[in-house]
């Protein structure tokens, strides 16, 4: 294998780098895209959208230009058990996942059988653990999940510096991931993270195209198979509005119209808007000036994007960073870290989401988000906490392995159950007297492990253990 390879899988694009002496570059895997595309930085991505043509599954450009019957933003679709639906076929998300990383595989042009693989710096449990197996499955051996604001920062980390504090906004197709790092001697050091997990370029797009419905006469009677093609076309204006102030889109009858990028930003403010609360969590939770300022993801090009942040930040952003390729080329950087080929940097990570169990208040009896180690806390992370049984004489107890934020109500949807154990208990007790130490630790390798003690015997009762893939 020449190098050693990142896979940024992105809601909306994939992208392949893989390191050289020169530095880490993006590896091509789409020859058949549209010219007007091309110009912008497209020509390195695959599409994340799937359909059949002629019976057989297809991806990338030709899927993403069809009007109707295909399968996008798979990875939205990874935290959830609900079966995806295209051309009267039902698949499972992780499936659809597993087929596109075997067309990266398939394109890379050389053998690719391990890589360094990013997700989103909010990405649950669940979505991680899915992610590691669908490439496992397409054949890519994962040597670790990293959160793509530190890969982002990993590969500009020789220009960066040393004894530098970073701040990455990225923004992609699918969610907004915010990361406050610290570069020293070499190694990137995760301070704080905060994100959104349904906000991004899609969403951009979809209040766009709200706004100009309103606006065009006729649109309303539009099909839905005219509506999805116009919103490719005005997804492809979106971006041309980067560059200039006004862009045509073609409209389902043959006409053009002319789009402004005032226009744009009207449509979109109160999205943008979203993304002050977690700009201001990270930099309340990690103070200090930030140095360095970079912003990746498609939806970061936006002119009134890149003001707001830097209007927060201070700082204003990093124009030699490529929003498109950067989280790919600092997975292939990482991944060189971790096959030995690179000496002179290193990475170590935090968790987004504090980690913990289902828990009962003695008083209320009502349940509640008992956390055991806290969110931004660094791996390798362990911690004790003890528990009790909700009743007299018990014979088992039932532990939920929760993630999520304790500061939060237990059903919120930020709050998931990654695993349930029963597990049995030595002897019956009263409940004083039945005290139970759970221990969670959490690995480099992305494991977490559960142990359970009985607190009077010292006694096992269980030793389990999920693994999400690697947290660094």
């Amino acid at each position: 294998m020449t190098g050693s390879y990142g896979i940024d899988f992105g809601t909306t694009n994939c992208v392949l780098a893989r390191t050289t002496p020169d530095g880490p570059e993006t590896v091509p895997l789409e020859k058949r895209l549209p010219a007007e595309w091309a110009h912008h930085g497209f020509n390195r991505v695959l599409p994340s959208v799937m359909g059949y043509q002629d019976g057989e599954p297809a991806f990338g450009w030709p899927m993403k230009l069809r009007a109707e019957g295909r399968i996008e933003a798979v990875k939205r679709l990874l935290a959830s058990d609900d079966p995806i639906e295209v051309d009267g076929r039902k698949l499972d998300p992780e499936l659809v996942a597993e087929l596109f990383f075997r067309q990266i595989r398939d394109r890379a042009g050389e053998p690719l059988d391990q890589a360094v693989v990013t997700i989103p710096s909010n990405s649950r449990g669940r979505a991680r653990l899915r992610t590691k197996q669908a490439a496992a499955q397409a054949g890519i051996k994962v040597l670790a999940l990293i959160n793509e604001p530190t890969a982002a920062a990993m590969a500009h980390a020789r220009r960066i510096g040393t004894d530098r504090r970073i701040l990455v906004f990225d923004w992609g197709g699918g969610t907004l991931d915010v990361t406050v790092l610290e570069a020293v001697e070499g190694t990137f050091i995760e301070q704080a993270s905060k994100g959104v997990q349904r906000l991004g370029g899609m969403d951009l797009d979809g209040a766009f195209l709200a706004r100009l419905r309103r606006e065009l006469p006729g649109a309303a009677d539009w099909t839905p198979a005219e509506r999805e093609q116009f919103r490719t076309r005005l997804e492809l204006a979106k971006i041309q509005l980067s560059e200039t102030t006004e862009a045509e889109v073609k409209l389902p009858d043959g006409r053009y119209a002319a789009v402004r990028r005032a226009l744009l930003e009207s449509a979109i403010r109160p999205l943008i808007e979203r993304t002050r609360r977690p700009l201001e969590t990270c930099l309340s939770e990690s103070p200090g000036p930030i140095d360095h300022l970079v912003m990746v993801g498609g939806s970061s090009r936006i002119p009134a994007v890149r003001q707001f942040v830097a209007g927060l930040v201070g700082v204003e952003p990093d124009d030699t960073v490529d929003p498109m390729s950067a989280v790919a080329e600092g997975a292939a950087v990482a991944a060189g870290i971790l096959r030995g080929e690179i000496t002179d940097l290193d990475f170590f990570v935090g968790t987004e989401h504090a980690l913990g169990l289902v828990a009962m208040a003695r008083d209320s009896r009502e349940l509640f988000f008992g956390e055991i180690i806290g969110r931004n806390t660094k791996y390798p992370a362990s911690n004790t906490q003890p528990a009790w049984p909700t009743n007299d004489f018990q014979e088992s107890v039932l532990l939920d392995v929760v993630e999520g934020d304790p500061a939060r109500p237990l059903d919120d949807e930020d709050n998931v159950v990654l695993a349930s154990w029963e597990i049995a208990l030595p002897e019956r007790r009263r409940r004083d007297d039945a005290r139970l130490d759970i221990t969670y630790t959490y690995d480099l390798d992305g494991i977490l492990r559960v142990r359970v003690e009985d607190h009077k015997t010292g006694s096992v009762l269980m030793d389990g253990q999920l693994e999400y893939g690697s947290a660094r």
